[in-house]
Protein backbone atom coordinates (compact mmCIF):
# COMPACT_ATOMS: atom_id res chain seq x y z
CA UNK A 1 0.00 0.00 0.00
CA UNK A 2 1.31 3.28 -0.48
CA UNK A 3 2.13 6.23 1.92
CA UNK A 4 -0.41 8.52 1.64
CA UNK A 5 1.27 10.97 3.51
CA UNK A 6 3.85 13.91 1.79
CA UNK A 7 6.79 12.66 3.67
CA UNK A 8 10.17 11.86 2.46
CA UNK A 9 13.47 10.40 3.69
CA UNK A 10 16.27 9.16 1.86
CA UNK A 11 19.75 7.44 3.35
CA UNK A 12 23.23 6.24 2.32
CA UNK A 13 26.03 4.79 4.72
CA UNK A 14 28.37 7.50 2.71
CA UNK A 15 28.58 10.76 2.21
CA UNK A 16 25.76 12.25 0.55
CA UNK A 17 26.24 15.59 -1.28
CA UNK A 18 24.47 18.72 -2.75
CA UNK A 19 25.75 21.18 -5.48
CA UNK A 20 24.81 24.30 -6.61
CA UNK A 21 25.95 27.98 -6.71
CA UNK A 22 22.83 28.76 -3.98
CA UNK A 23 21.17 26.33 -1.60
CA UNK A 24 17.66 27.13 0.30
CA UNK A 25 15.76 25.35 2.14
CA UNK A 26 12.46 26.29 3.45
CA UNK A 27 9.82 25.35 6.14
CA UNK A 28 6.27 26.41 5.83
CA UNK A 29 3.06 25.53 6.38
CA UNK A 30 1.37 23.08 4.60
CA UNK A 31 -1.48 24.08 1.85
CA UNK A 32 -4.93 23.29 2.99
CA UNK A 33 -6.46 21.43 3.91
CA UNK A 34 -3.32 19.88 5.47
CA UNK A 35 -3.89 20.74 9.46
CA UNK A 36 -0.97 23.15 10.05
CA UNK A 37 2.21 22.34 12.38
CA UNK A 38 4.99 24.13 13.24
CA UNK A 39 7.78 25.11 10.73
CA UNK A 40 11.23 23.34 11.78
CA UNK A 41 14.58 22.47 10.26
CA UNK A 42 16.75 20.56 11.84
CA UNK A 43 20.08 19.63 10.98
CA UNK A 44 22.04 16.95 14.07
CA UNK A 45 25.13 14.98 13.92
CA UNK A 46 24.30 13.20 17.18
CA UNK A 47 27.41 10.11 15.78
CA UNK A 48 27.99 7.83 18.82
CA UNK A 49 27.38 10.36 21.55
CA UNK A 50 30.59 12.18 21.63
CA UNK A 51 31.71 12.35 17.75
CA UNK A 52 29.11 14.71 15.89
CA UNK A 53 30.05 17.47 14.62
CA UNK A 54 28.04 20.65 12.68
CA UNK A 55 30.30 22.92 10.82
CA UNK A 56 28.92 26.28 9.29
CA UNK A 57 31.60 28.19 7.27
CA UNK A 58 30.91 31.31 5.18
CA UNK A 59 34.11 32.87 4.09
CA UNK A 60 32.82 36.58 4.67
CA UNK A 61 30.53 35.41 7.24
CA UNK A 62 27.69 33.83 9.09
CA UNK A 63 24.58 35.27 10.41
CA UNK A 64 22.22 33.86 12.62
CA UNK A 65 18.54 35.31 13.50
CA UNK A 66 15.35 35.19 14.88
CA UNK A 67 11.82 36.55 15.20
CA UNK A 68 9.07 37.67 13.59
CA UNK A 69 9.76 38.51 9.72
CA UNK A 70 11.00 40.79 8.65
CA UNK A 71 12.79 41.86 11.19
CA UNK A 72 15.26 40.99 11.63
CA UNK A 73 16.30 40.27 8.03
CA UNK A 74 17.78 36.99 8.20
CA UNK A 75 20.68 38.27 5.42
CA UNK A 76 22.52 40.67 5.22
CA UNK A 77 24.92 41.88 2.26
CA UNK A 78 27.46 43.88 4.98
CA UNK A 79 28.00 40.31 7.16
CA UNK A 80 31.74 40.37 7.89
CA UNK A 81 32.22 37.67 10.74
CA UNK A 82 29.57 35.87 13.02
CA UNK A 83 26.20 37.87 13.41
CA UNK A 84 24.00 36.99 15.98
CA UNK A 85 20.52 39.25 16.05
CA UNK A 86 17.27 38.55 17.75
CA UNK A 87 14.20 40.40 17.80
CA UNK A 88 13.89 42.95 20.94
CA UNK A 89 11.51 40.46 22.59
CA UNK A 90 14.03 37.52 22.20
CA UNK A 91 16.68 36.68 24.12
CA UNK A 92 20.46 35.51 23.41
CA UNK A 93 22.18 32.89 25.32
CA UNK A 94 25.68 31.25 25.42
CA UNK A 95 25.89 28.42 27.74
CA UNK A 96 29.20 26.55 28.57
CA UNK A 97 28.53 23.93 31.05
CA UNK A 98 24.89 22.25 32.08
CA UNK A 99 24.84 22.93 35.47
CA UNK A 100 23.31 26.15 36.27
CA UNK A 101 25.55 27.98 39.26
CA UNK A 102 28.93 25.91 38.20
CA UNK A 103 29.30 26.67 34.88
CA UNK A 104 29.80 29.72 32.88
CA UNK A 105 26.86 31.56 31.21
CA UNK A 106 26.06 35.03 29.17
CA UNK A 107 22.58 36.06 28.56
CA UNK A 108 21.12 39.26 26.92
CA UNK A 109 17.08 39.96 27.92
CA UNK A 110 14.86 42.58 26.85
CA UNK A 111 15.74 43.40 30.82
CA UNK A 112 19.34 43.81 30.45
CA UNK A 113 22.92 41.19 30.29
CA UNK A 114 23.93 38.99 33.00
CA UNK A 115 26.96 37.56 32.77
CA UNK A 116 27.32 34.68 35.07
CA UNK A 117 31.03 32.88 35.50
CA UNK A 118 29.73 30.03 37.78
CA UNK A 119 32.10 28.58 39.98
CA UNK A 120 34.42 29.71 38.06
CA UNK A 121 37.07 32.90 38.27
CA UNK A 122 36.65 36.03 35.87
CA UNK A 123 39.28 36.83 33.54
CA UNK A 124 39.18 39.48 30.86
CA UNK A 125 41.80 40.35 28.46
CA UNK A 126 42.50 42.89 26.12
CA UNK A 127 45.23 44.93 24.42
CA UNK A 128 43.23 48.41 24.40
CA UNK A 129 40.37 48.64 27.26
CA UNK A 130 36.95 47.57 27.83
CA UNK A 131 34.07 49.72 28.17
CA UNK A 132 31.01 48.23 30.38
CA UNK A 133 27.84 50.85 29.73
CA UNK A 134 24.59 51.44 30.78
CA UNK A 135 22.18 54.26 30.78
CA UNK A 136 22.90 55.18 27.31
CA UNK A 137 26.44 55.53 28.34
CA UNK A 138 25.65 57.92 31.82
CA UNK A 139 27.30 55.52 33.50
CA UNK A 140 30.72 53.50 31.89
CA UNK A 141 33.45 51.64 33.75
CA UNK A 142 36.24 51.80 31.68
CA UNK A 143 39.38 49.27 32.22
CA UNK A 144 42.74 49.92 30.33
CA UNK A 145 46.43 48.68 31.06
CA UNK A 146 46.88 51.87 32.69
CA UNK A 147 43.90 51.40 35.10
CA UNK A 148 40.30 51.52 35.76
CA UNK A 149 37.71 54.54 34.89
CA UNK A 150 34.19 55.16 36.87
CA UNK A 151 32.18 57.45 35.53
CA UNK A 152 28.54 58.36 36.20
CA UNK A 153 26.19 60.34 37.70
CA UNK A 154 26.22 58.98 40.82
CA UNK A 155 29.59 56.73 41.60
CA UNK A 156 29.19 54.50 45.08
CA UNK A 157 31.81 52.54 45.71
CA UNK A 158 31.04 49.90 48.88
Amino acid sequence: MPDSSSNRAESTNGSYSIRANQIEMLSRPPLPPAIPAPSVIKIWAPGLGTDGMVNVRGSQGVRVTAGPPPLPPAESGSTNGVEIAVGEAQNVTIQRGLLPGVDQTIEMTPTGITVDAGSMPVTIQSLTQITLSVAGGLSTITLTPAGVTIQGILVQIN
